[in-house]
């Protein structure tokens, strides 16, 4: 029964996601990235970067055969920007299977360190997570390249 509720959070969020994005015409999937956190890594898909608000869909990416497979989405707010660096926090829910949903509030920067081209964006984010089932807390760091697509 646990299973399926997990399974219902994570669809209900998902679709809430989409709606949004399909709502929104600046809410389109314009990014691309790769993050790495310790042993895990995770690729993601998002929206774009530049706007007030962006968001992201990770999927988690590992060689490792015990680790479970998790997905999460991510709402993001900048607060500053700038031409080559945006400072933002955000919300980010996930599910992680057989490990259940993971809520977190990421903060990060996206430093865009070449001026000849702004598309290429390194991340730096740290993250407090917290696994609603376990009741167990960590504080889980981001390091990864995220290119955006626009014109």
């Amino acid at each position: 029964m646990n299973f399926l509720k997990s399974f219902f959070f994570l669809v209900a969020f998902s679709t809430f996601i989409c709606i949004q994005a399909e709502a929104q015409s600046k809410l389109r999937p314009t990014h691309v990235g790769i993050y790495h956190s310790g042993l895990v890594g995770q690729v993601a898909i998002g929206t774009d970067l530049n706007q007030k608000y962006f968001g992201d869909f990770r999927f988690q990416a590992t060689d490792l055969l015990e680790t479970n497979f998790g997905v999460e989405g991510a709402i993001h707010r900048n607060l500053f920007q700038d031409d080559w660096f945006n400072f933002h926090v955000g919300f980010m829910a996930g599910y992680y299977f057989d490990g259940g949903i993971r809520l977190g509030l990421p903060v990060g920067f996206s430093i865009m360190p070449f001026e000849n081209h702004r598309r290429l964006a390194i991340l730096l984010e740290a993250s407090p997570n917290v696994f609603l089932e376990s009741e167990f807390i960590n504080l889980r760091a981001n390091v990864g390249i995220r290119y955006t697509f626009r014109n």
